[in-house]
């Protein structure tokens, strides 16, 4: 039944994904020599579909802009989401750096110069705790 099923999904695909699934599938040297057609549907879903995804995850962080009207925590809460589809999560650094330089400079000044806050040092609770203080000061002006 898997061979049948197999078979008939060779006819149903085209292009890169034909490619792989010749190679991969069918060839004579491959070297998974059985598979299921679970295995193949697997097979494929791990070579485009989440390839793609941790790809589009990956620019959709490196693209996300802060948006005043959203405030701080939304510009925060949008990084993480598209941190936690990524294949690797980026470590903690890395998003308070991105996050640091997404916010407004009136803002990352207030944060690093006014409350003395940095990224190595203090907690994520506390940075957005101070990040959302200094949006509304930032408004309130």
């Amino acid at each position: 039944m898997d061979q049948e099923r197999i078979f008939a999904l060779h006819e149903f695909i085209n292009g890169e994904v034909q490619n792989w699934f010749r190679c991969h599938v069918l060839h004579t040297n491959r070297d998974k020599q059985d598979w299921t057609f679970k295995e193949v549907l697997i097979g494929l879903y791990n070579h485009f579909v989440n390839v793609a995804m941790m790809q589009e995850a990956r620019e959709a962080f490196q693209t996300t802009v802060y948006d005043a009207r959203m405030g701080v925590q939304t510009f925060y809460k949008e990084l993480i989401g598209h941190a936690q589809n990524m294949a690797m999560y980026l470590n903690e650094f890395t998003i308070w750096e991105t996050f640091l330089d997404g916010i407004p400079a009136e803002m990352r000044r207030m944060l690093i110069h006014d409350n003395n806050l940095s990224p190595e040092v203090n907690t994520q609770r506390i940075t957005i705790s101070a990040a959302l203080a200094a949006h509304k000061d930032i408004v309130n002006l």
